[in-house]
């Protein structure tokens, strides 16, 4: 769960050049190791990977019927929750529902202390459109402080995923 913090139309670095580290702040306390060395953090439940951690508990403590109970010949994926859900699995619907809560509860935070104008996500649980998108705005409009409820757009970039990186690295030249 990369981020970024633009205000002004400037990209704010910090004083080290890694402001804006979204991704690693604490959800869970005391929750699943993320690969940054803590615990907890939004991307051990936000990311591609977290959706296919949140999809193996689920799995193992329950014994409910799923789609995705069919996979056994390799590790379960983040695309395969989404097949599932499109499908109307009910265990892959409950884990959108779970991430979108979890990661809308974060940004109500991040929009506590920044007040921004929108909120534009981008990258692979986006292509998810609706299954994700609809439980991250309810928890964002059902946590967020009443000033801000309403305020804020949540959208999801138009940038290709082939497009970011090249425009990420030019945007770092242009501005050096």
């Amino acid at each position: 769960v990369g981020s970024g913090i633009v205000i002004n139309g400037q990209l704010v670095y910090g004083h080290d050049g890694f402001a804006g580290e979204l991704g690693h702040v604490i959800v869970e306390r005391n929750g699943r190791l993320c690969g940054c060395g803590r615990k907890g953090c939004l991307e051990a439940y936000c990311s591609a990977t977290g959706v296919a951690r949140t999809a193996k508990e689920r799995l193992e403590q329950s014994k409910e019927p799923s789609l995705l109970r069919a996979i056994t010949d390799r590790p379960i994926e983040s695309k395969d929750v989404y097949d599932a859900a499109v499908k109307g699995d009910k265990i892959a619907l409950e884990i959108f529902e779970f991430t979108g809560k979890l990661l809308g509860e974060a940004l109500a935070d991040f929009v506590a202390f920044s007040a921004p104008e929108a909120i534009i996500l981008f990258g692979g649980l986006t292509k998810s459109g609706e299954y994700i998108m609809k439980p991250v705005r309810e928890a964002l409009d059902n946590t967020v402080l009443r000033i801000w409820k309403g305020k804020v757009k949540v959208l999801v970039s138009e940038l290709k995923d082939s497009d970011a990186a090249v425009l990420g690295a030019s945007a770092l030249g242009w501005e050096a």
